[in-house]
């Protein structure tokens, strides 16, 4: 049974390990690689791992799952008053430690700039929808904004169809020194046809 080191030095471990992992396995801008990815249509989204918790947070716009344990990083749209999004912080991002007892848990300076954090934040014209990055794939431009009815959505482009983002599963290794990404799927719905979308990521 996989348990979690509480300690200082197995915090920094844990750390060091996930931010060598985005760095080297996602960041494909950085040594010239292009990522191969194939996507496949299916009737409902597929669950990795069913016995994983399915976070179903406030304003929830997706979230990102990991092989290596089911602590999940939960994506929300942060909304002002008047239900638009606030244009200083569209989208904020936390930890629900559900290997521990599920609580919610901010990420720390080097998840926020490495790995898990929101990046070049910009607005999408005047119809309120905003566009932004995660730190380790600078090459993924994804949208945010509301729905027909209001609700926040994230979306963005899989080959050439508008899907509206739902997760993404990261798959690890963790046979090594440090963990190391090694695919990841992007799961969501296309918007003009309501079909389920995978796009399945190879690193290297």
């Amino acid at each position: 049974m996989q348990t979690y080191d509480h300690t200082a030095s197995g915090r920094r471990r844990l750390l060091a390990g996930l931010v060598a992992a985005f760095c080297l396995s996602l960041s494909p801008a950085a040594d010239g690689r292009e990522l191969k990815s194939h996507v496949t249509e299916m009737d409902q989204i597929l669950r990795v791992h069913p016995e994983y918790p399915v976070p179903s947070e406030p304003n929830q716009i997706f979230y990102i799952e990991r092989s290596s344990n089911s602590n999940t990083v939960v994506y929300t749209a942060n909304l002002d008053a008047q239900g638009h999004l606030d244009p200083h912080e569209p989208v904020i991002a936390y930890w629900r430690w559900y290997n521990v007892d599920g609580h919610r848990k901010p990420l720390n300076f080097a998840e926020r700039m490495l790995a898990y954090g929101i990046k070049s934040v910009k607005r999408d014209g005047p119809g309120g929808s905003y566009t932004f990055k995660l730190a380790a794939l600078p090459e993924r431009m994804i949208y945010v904004g509301l729905d027909s009815k209001g609700h926040p959505e994230a979306f963005g482009k899989v080959e050439n169809r508008w899907a509206r983002l739902v997760y993404i599963y990261l798959e690890v290794d963790d046979s090594g020194l440090l963990p190391d990404v090694t695919a990841m799927d992007f799961f969501g719905i296309d918007k003009a046809t309501g079909k389920a979308l995978r796009e399945h990521v190879m690193t290297h």
